[in-house]
């Protein structure tokens, strides 16, 4: 699981009440040094993944710190103030302990750590992603399976719908690549062979990092999208299935990118796609399914990679990230195009767009 870490810091001014006592479990070398023990009135409040800080508002000179959870006996800083990150809930109870000379002070404090809201995200890493055999494109290379058919994409608790035909070198649903190839291949070697880019020239993380292609279909009928009838998710060839049968997810949010293929086609025009005027757009549409195969929502999460309706913009050539939380609760995730460029043999605007950090949040049982 990759956790997306936010950096948090809560600082605490504590002050310290030093009562003696007779018995206490030393956490010195030394047993018999002199010592006085505080209490701690209250606690530390922190969250996974968030810097707590904690300042003693110690100046002793020549001191010695160290920081120690009373639990596992494992010093966490030697430090005067503690900063540290805690990536599990629970409490935590922790030993000052500040030697000068033979003195030794100990000071105790108790940290309570709070689940994160990305607690239990789980976001797609294709960090790892093992492109070293893949197959050779310009600028980069994609997954040596791309072609083959039956073959499975997956990545943790995620499996990306793969479809292929071998002998006629076609494909459609997912495929990853790295290919850092955003020109225009109309006017070079041919889209069928450099069909692999996106216009960022890599994934979210940066040039040549990998990320996911997508061959989509064109968003159907509106009789085929009707929330209240079993949805034909097998019909369709952009579809991303969470594998995980322990567990139930909610989606959070992905970022996409439009590919050059479309992009080009809509900027420029070619034999099969219009220039795009005012009025047009291209746009994905991103639909939850249950895991009684029914859609969670009415409506789709829209985003518009082209939106002309109110004039000639810029096409953003960006990473941008969706907001995929109202879809709910979901078990597959549906992916549609849709372009105003629409022939008599459906859509001339290149069906294809770029994707990476798909994010869902595992529900508590």
């Amino acid at each position: 699981m990759k956790k997306h870490f936010t950096k948090l810091s809560s600082i605490l001014f504590l002050g310290l009440t030093l009562l003696t006592a007779s018995t206490f479990t030393s956490c010195s070398n030394d047993d018999n040094a002199p010592y006085v023990i505080p209490t701690f009135n209250g606690t530390v409040e922190s969250v996974t993944f968030d810097e707590v800080t904690i300042d003693p508002q110690l100046n002793i000179a020549n001191a010695v710190y160290r920081w120690k959870d009373n639990a596992s006996g494992t010093i966490l800083s030697n430090e005067q103030v503690l900063k540290y990150t805690y990536n599990t809930p629970g409490t935590r109870d922790l030993v000052l302990i500040v030697e000068q000379g033979n003195s030794h002070r100990y000071y105790t404090y108790k940290v309570d750590v709070a689940k994160s809201y990305n607690y239990n995200y789980v976001t797609l890493d294709l960090s790892t992603f093992n492109l070293a055999d893949g197959q050779a494109t310009t600028g980069g290379k994609i997954w040596k399976d791309t072609y083959t058919e039956d073959a499975e994409l997956k990545s943790d608790i995620f499996n990306f719908k793969h479809i292929a035909y071998t002998d006629y070198n076609t494909w459609m649903g997912f495929t990853v690549s790295n290919s850092t190839d955003n020109s225009n291949q109309y006017k070079g070697d041919g889209w069928l062979d450099n069909q692999w880019g996106t216009m960022p020239q890599g994934g979210s993380a940066g040039k040549c990092s990998p990320f996911l292609v997508s061959f989509a279909d064109h968003k159907p009928h509106p009789t085929l999208l009707d929330p209240n009838k079993p949805f034909a998710i097998d019909r369709f060839s952009s579809v991303i299935t969470i594998e995980d049968n322990n567990n139930s997810y909610r989606a959070i949010s992905a970022n996409f990118a439009i590919s050059p293929w479309p992009y080009y086609g809509i900027l420029e025009g070619d034999d099969y796609a219009n220039k795009f005027k005012k009025g047009d757009y291209f746009a994905i549409h991103i639909y939850g399914v249950s895991k009684d195969k029914k859609l969670t929502t009415a409506k789709p999460v829209t985003h518009y990679f082209v939106d002309f309706r109110e004039g000639i913009n810029e096409i953003n050539k960006n990473w941008n990230k969706v907001d995929l939380s109202s879809l709910g609760e979901v078990k597959y995730l549906v992916f549609f195009l849709e372009t105003t460029d629409v022939g008599q043999w459906g859509a001339n605007t290149a069906l294809y767009f770029t994707m990476d950090n798909l994010t869902v949040d595992k529900i508590d049982k």
